[in-house]
């Protein structure tokens, strides 16, 4: 149910024109990732793969200390956020690089508030 639930909320994200691919992820990108991604370009995921092993290595080690919420990354015509959920688990959405942040970012931070809910409610 649990997995079910967030699913659906990662395909209502999806539905934004600017919001490429999402999913909630571990290290190695292992997770959830609706089958209705718009970027199906496989070097793009090797290259996320590959360069958000060490970002959650980071956020694992400064989670706690720094309530680390989110990073960038700026990956050729595309920025990839990682919001993170806890210290191993983030929401990790891709958008073009030149889409407007400013609403993008309520819409992940809402996407993220749905997905921590879904979690604490059926335990993690």
């Amino acid at each position: 149910m649990k997995r079910e639930e967030i699913l659906k909320i990662l395909d209502d994200l999806l539905r934004l024109e600017d919001v490429l691919a999402c999913m909630v992820a571990r290290k190695g990108l292992e997770g959830l990732i609706p089958g209705s991604i718009k970027l199906r370009n496989i070097d793009f995921w090797v290259l996320l793969r590959n360069t958000t092993d060490p970002v959650f290595d980071l956020i694992d080690k400064f989670y706690e200390s720094y309530k680390l919420e989110r990073l960038y990354l700026e990956m050729n015509q595309y920025t990839v956020i990682v919001a993170t959920i806890t210290n191993t688990i983030s929401l990790i959405v891709v958008i073009p690089s030149l889409a407007n942040m400013g609403l993008l970012d309520v819409e992940i931070e809402n996407t993220k508030r749905k997905i921590v809910e879904i979690l604490k409610r059926q335990g993690e």
